[in-house]
């Protein structure tokens, strides 16, 4: 995984030959912007800008995961993967899943075992 949120845009955005400029006219920001953020100096933007990123790099769904979860850790506050936070907000039953992990102190073995049950469906 790369390090950061810009780092991973600046290197999507050079293996694919988008300029600074290029990027940021097929997302509608400034190159500024772009630059601010490729650098760190710029928390990640809302979810729309990061789906424009998405399509103008033409991420695969690995990498736009890994995106949406640099995106999070960019922030200054404690923040979820926007991708998550939309999917955990629309459906109640993961609240009371992740509740109900919490409170029985899950482990990352117990994570891995229904990871496996639901990916075997």
């Amino acid at each position: 995984m790369e390090k950061t949120f810009g780092s991973f845009i600046y290197k999507k955005r050079t293996q694919k030959h988008i300029s600074l400029r290029g990027l940021a006219n097929m997302i509608d920001v400034s190159p500024v912007y772009v630059s601010s953020m490729e650098r760190g100096k710029r928390a990640a933007p809302t979810y729309p800008v990061l789906m424009k990123i998405a399509n103008a790099l033409i991420l695969s769904e690995e990498e736009k995961t890994v995106m949406f979860d640099l995106a999070a850790k960019s922030k200054k506050s404690l923040s979820l993967a926007e991708d998550l936070l939309e999917y955990i907000n629309g459906n109640e039953i993961v609240h009371k899943a992740l509740r109900t992990a919490k409170k029985c102190n899950a482990t990352d073995e117990d994570w891995q075992n229904f990871i496996d049950s639901i990916s075997e469906k």
